[in-house]
């Protein structure tokens, strides 16, 4: 795929998600602290806030992207970044605690819903053979808008204005409306099916069940990168602390390079088998390498450390392309919005809720925690391919169950 793609709708979908994930980054960037400074509350209060109001905003996922089979998931993407944007304008105004759990809560259910959204939008505006290339260059695109957001809120942190960091969620509030108008720049897809029970089809899919729960396996990877490793690092390791840093760098330069022509190898069904053991295995290499890492002398821990991140990077790649394949190829094509919302529900609650449990443990056992790590990345490799192989034979067989019932109106 171009840098730039020739195919207009491509364009507008790359614009929305960098204006909004610029915002996002620059918000996520100073959000606790402008909880601290600006609204006074506790560190503790704010951490607690963000992390509660993160748990439930996952469960948006499920009724939204329902919606999104009911009324068209590029109205219900829209209704959502509009959403977003009201949410943030209330935690600017928000005179107490209460409104600010209020505001967030409503703003993380409205950015879970938007994502089960504009997955489901995407994979009805491009033909099923091409849907993951085009999740490949949205995540490059997602990637970038995240990294100039947070390069960007680093001066308005570093000046300790209040009036900056009101600022930066004001213009978090702007992106949100701006990717609104990216987003209605897009034509209409079909709707889907009609469904009045919350999610009961996919939840009685349990070979897309099944699948859904590896993915969130593999999907601990990303916890790894953003929890694992600042924590190994400060704490388990003799390396300096600017090796977070480049950590971060190395491994968001990797996928904004790599992530479209590696998700090749996972356009169909069989690819993503392959891709799922090799993103299984390479993960399971970083944690074995964390592992060694923290009884060796800086000097030796170096190349141990490069080739962790290196690992890990293409673990995240590959696992998230074989994600989306399945995630897309294992689903009903009249009922993507529901399907869409319930593998983003099992995926994000299990990397919120237990990601940061698990991460945090193996760091607190040291290189027993890592190893433990590493056996069951290794474990969830070798049992993902045979797993994708029968969720496809099911899946097909409840799809054909399926439409033989009469839907429901």
């Amino acid at each position: 795929m171009r840098l730039i793609p020739e195919d207009r709708v491509q364009r507008w979908l790359a614009v929305g998600n960098l204006v909004n994930m610029a915002g996002t980054g620059a918000a996520l960037s100073t959000l606790v602290v402008f909880l601290a400074r600006a609204k006074h509350l506790e560190l503790s209060q704010a951490a607690a806030l963000l992390s509660v109001s993160g748990l439930i905003g996952v469960l948006g996922a499920v009724p939204l992207g329902q919606l999104s089979d009911r009324y068209g998931p590029r109205s219900v993407a829209i209704g959502t970044e509009l959403t977003c944007a009201a949410a943030t304008c209330a935690l600017l105004l928000a005179w107490d605690v209460w409104v600010c759990a209020l505001a967030l809560t409503v703003k993380h259910l409205a950015t879970s819903g938007n994502t089960a959204a504009r997955a489901t939008l995407m994979g009805k505006l491009v033909p099923p053979e091409r849907r993951t290339a085009l999740r490949a260059y949205q995540r490059s695109v997602t990637n970038v808008g995240f990294a100039l957001g947070a390069l960007g809120a680093g001066p308005a942190l570093a000046s300790g204005s209040t009036t900056a960091l009101y600022a930066l969620l004001a213009a978090d509030a702007v992106t949100f409306c701006l990717s609104a108008f990216a987003t209605a720049r897009l034509p209409q897809v079909s709707r889907g099916a009609h469904r009045r029970r919350l999610a009961a089809d996919a939840l009685s899919d349990r070979g897309y069940l099944s699948m859904a729960v590896l993915n969130a396996a593999h999907t601990l990877n990303r916890a790894i990168v953003s929890i694992g490793v600042p924590l190994w690092v400060v704490y388990g390791s003799p390396l300096p602390h600017w090796a977070v840093s480049a950590a971060m760098m190395l491994n968001t330069s990797i996928i904004v390079v790599l992530q479209v022509p590696l998700s090749k190898q996972a356009e169909d069904i069989r690819g993503s088998r392959r891709a799922l053991l090799i993103a299984g295995l390479c993960t399971a290499v970083g944690c074995g390498m964390f592992a060694v890492g923290g009884i060796l002398s800086t000097a030796a821990v170096w190349p141990l450390f490069v080739v962790a991140c290196l690992a890990l990077a293409f673990g995240e790649i590959l696992g998230a392309a074989a994600g989306w394949t399945l995630s897309y190829d294992l689903a009903p094509d009249d009922m993507l919005g529901q399907y869409q919302g319930v593998w983003q529900l099992v995926a994000d609650g299990s990397s919120k809720a237990a990601g940061p449990a698990v991460i945090g443990w193996a760091v607190a056992a040291g290189a027993l925690g890592w190893s433990a790590l590493a056996a069951g990345f290794t474990a969830v490799s070798v049992v993902s391919p045979a797993a994708a192989g029968w969720a496809s034979t099911r899946t097909r067989r409840h799809r054909a169950a399926r439409r033989a019932e009469p839907w429901e109106v």
